[in-house]
């Protein structure tokens, strides 16, 4: 997995997050082509959701802040972002995640 830039590599059409490809940054944030099973600080109500997409439909890509998921998209297409409040720095990464995924 390539360890890349968050400000020149992941967002905008060309990105990594548009083109759903896995991902390490030099900081926090990383996306997967499967899904991991660490939860970090997802509230429990979002934990539960994870958890049964990873089930059904499952889940094809998979975007981290810390050792968090913050975003998801479903292998129906469906796109995930738990509506939760975190750091200065995943709160960049999801909005990250809101305009490219």
């Amino acid at each position: 997995m390539p360890t890349v830039s968050i400000r020149h590599d992941v967002g905008g059409p060309f990105g990594l997050l548009n083109a759903r490809e896995p991902f390490q940054s030099h900081g926090a944030m990383s996306a997967y082509g499967f899904p991991p099973s660490r939860t970090g600080l997802l509230p429990w109500e979002w934990v539960e959701a994870y958890r049964a997409d990873r089930e059904n439909p499952g889940i094809s890509y998979v975007v981290y802040s810390y050792q968090t998921p913050i975003a998801w998209v479903r292998k129906d297409g469906e796109t995930v972002i738990p509506d939760v409040g975190y750091s200065v720095t995943t709160t960049r990464h999801q909005g990250l995640c809101r305009a490219w995924l």
